[in-house]
């Protein structure tokens, strides 16, 4: 058996210079070994990283690491999976009480599982990952054909770029709750059906 490297007791510089070298998935993966090893990622500066891009609508929920318009990580949110998917199955996870499986497709692509209550995991893995990367958000949320929007507010009660398509018909006091309730640093887009 191959002993443990003593990685979090190396000199900070040291630590540092390894951090920088490592990919967007080992720094993620690391910071949630321990609440030592995240404030350990959270001290560092990670140089390159530009947002988090959070993508939700019917079809499909991503939350991903940007560099620029390259996709540094990604994670694919299901909430239903063909039960051959789990062949691959990388890792079955709590995070933040909600229960996950994790499937990796590639370094830097992974699944995850979250047959209920998608929001609270991707408000749990977004979190972390602000807490860690300390980046802004930009926000697609697509509103066609998705059940009660509303939970999906509080995953980014404030975002630095916003674009809302609301493709279905919405009323003109839910465009309302929706601007009361998404604070926008920068800039943000409406596109609403005019059936």
């Amino acid at each position: 058996m191959m002993p443990s490297f003593p990685f979090l007791k190396l000199p900070f510089l040291a630590i540092q210079n390894t951090v920088h070298h490592m990919s967007c998935t080992e720094i993620t993966e690391l910071s949630m070994c321990s609440r030592r090893s995240k404030r350990l990622m959270q001290s560092i500066r990670h140089p390159g990283l530009t947002d988090i891009e959070i993508t939700i609508d019917r079809l499909r929920m991503y939350v991903t690491l940007k560099n620029r318009m390259e996709d540094c990580l990604s994670w694919s949110i299901k909430t239903e999976l063909e039960v051959e998917s789990f062949r691959h199955l990388y890792r079955d996870d709590d995070l933040g009480g909600v229960n996950v499986k994790v499937i990796k497709f590639n370094d830097s692509c992974f699944l995850i599982y979250a047959p209920r209550q998608p929001e609270n995991f991707i408000k749990t893995l977004v979190d972390h990952l602000k807490d860690v990367f300390k980046l802004p958000l930009t926000v697609y949320f697509k509103l066609t054909e998705i059940e009660n929007y509303r939970r999906f507010l509080p995953i980014f009660p404030v975002c630095y770029r916003f674009f809302f398509y609301g493709i279905d018909k919405i009323s003109g006091e839910e465009l309302q709750f929706i601007k009361d309730n998404v604070v926008v640093e920068w800039w943000a887009e409406y596109y609403t059906s005019e059936k």
